[in-house]
């Protein structure tokens, strides 16, 4: 203490994590794997709806819920598939779940709300889950011990039509963020010299290591006549500091 000669700092500071807002506008960001030695891709896509309260949260439970399985169903595949194939299926998918959450009936929506209210409901397994699930709120100074019990007073409250506008309202939000990491292989239109990496290692030709092997990023263009309209992300850093922040916002009722 005497050699740093460091002081108390005048105010408890917590770390406030805020959300950057997307621009009106699809962004693309596609880059190559950092792994040579790797063929596989992966996607995601990122649909911002903006600062919610509890209500909204409890809303949106409920429709991951109800688009868990048939999300599921629809884009498994045992095929080998190109990443902006794989993001025009989500696309497909959002499309034909907005069908079907619009001729859900009555009884089955219910049976989904019932469904969430007992998991809502059910007791801790453990002393750490019951600690965890307070010390959260505790770290995050928002301090609703009674949570689980809001939400689920909620949920009593929520009508089918509630749930299918708030999905075609933010399905149509134009705030979207696609990230695509292109694995190397044919699949991903790589020359064959290029896939040799994804070959089986032989003596003469060792396995490549490949963390910290590509020593910066590269960012492609995008080729499916979908994603042209993207704008394309090509500055990491530069793009997110250009970006709005949302305020800090805590969900306390």
């Amino acid at each position: 203490m005497m050699k740093l000669q460091f002081q108390p700092l005048s105010a408890e500071v917590p770390v406030l994590f805020r959300v950057v807002e997307l621009p009106q506008k699809q962004h693309l960001c596609k880059v190559k794997s950092l792994n040579k030695g790797d063929a596989n891709s992966e996607v995601t896509v990122y649909y911002q709806s903006g600062l919610k309260n509890l209500r909204e949260h409890a809303l949106m439970e409920l429709m991951v819920m109800h688009m868990e399985e048939p999300c599921f169903d629809f884009l498994r595949t045992k095929e080998t598939l190109g990443t902006e194939f794989v993001e025009a299926k989500i696309e497909e998918f959002l499309v034909s779940f907005g069908e079907r959450l619009s001729g859900l009936s009555e009884e089955a929506f219910k049976t989904q709300v019932t469904a969430l209210i007992k998991l809502k409901e059910c007791e801790d397994a453990h002393l750490g889950e019951e600690v965890d699930r307070n010390w959260f709120e505790v770290v995050t100074q928002q301090y609703v011990f009674k949570r689980l019990d809001k939400e689920i007073e909620a949920l009593k409250l929520f009508s089918q039509e509630e749930l299918v506008s708030w999905f075609l309202e933010h399905r149509n939000s134009s705030r979207k963020l696609s990230v695509h990491v292109v694995g190397f292989g044919a699949e991903e239109n790589d020359s064959p010299d290029q896939s040799d990496a994804c070959s089986p290692a032989t003596p003469d030709n060792p396995p490549s290591s490949a963390y910290g092997e590509v020593s910066e990023l590269t960012f492609l263009p995008a080729s499916s006549p979908s994603l042209q309209d993207a704008t394309l992300i090509t500055d990491i850093r530069a793009f997110t500091s250009s970006l709005n922040l949302h305020p800090y916002h805590k969900i306390l009722s």
